[in-house]
């Protein structure tokens, strides 16, 4: 009668042995949660379209065709792929490093960062009490 108690307290220690195991595995991971916060340094980037400064996202490059964008923010580059469905590969199509493009202040836009400037300027006078160009023209009166 008292075999298969003794098998019964053998499996249980068994069981809490494997789980034991089991709890030190996932603690001794380099990803595993932590009891202590680590140090903003220490976090990882979040996995989102890409990991570790490399990030590929999907692209309608016309109507009916479709491709992707890679964008490697390290070596600042940004890289056009085309898929061709019928052939069913993926071509290369552009590359452009803009490593040097996010120093351009005004280019090819309008207006300019220095005529909305102005514009706030003349906005900001408005509203401290000097009259508007709004506020120079006559209302209209609909009473008649």
């Amino acid at each position: 009668m008292n075999q298969p108690r003794r098998i019964n307290t053998v499996a249980l220690y068994a069981i809490a042995a494997l789980l034991l195991a089991n709890l030190v595995a996932t603690f001794c991971r380099s990803d595993a949660p932590s009891v202590l916060p680590s140090a903003m340094g220490q976090q990882r980037q979040a996995p989102i379209a890409g990991g570790s400064g490399v990030f590929v996202m999907p692209a309608q490059l016309t109507r009916d065709t479709w491709g992707c964008y890679l964008m490697d923010v390290d070596r600042g580059t940004l890289c056009v792929y085309k898929y061709f469905d019928g052939a069913k590969k993926l071509e290369f199509v552009a590359a452009r490093s803009f490593a040097s493009d996010s120093r351009l202040a005004n280019y090819n836009t309008a207006p300019s960062p220095q005529d909305v400037a102005e514009l706030v300027a003349k906005q900001t006078l408005g509203a401290r009490g000097t009259a508007t160009p709004q506020d120079q023209q006559p209302r209209k009166d609909n009473r008649e």
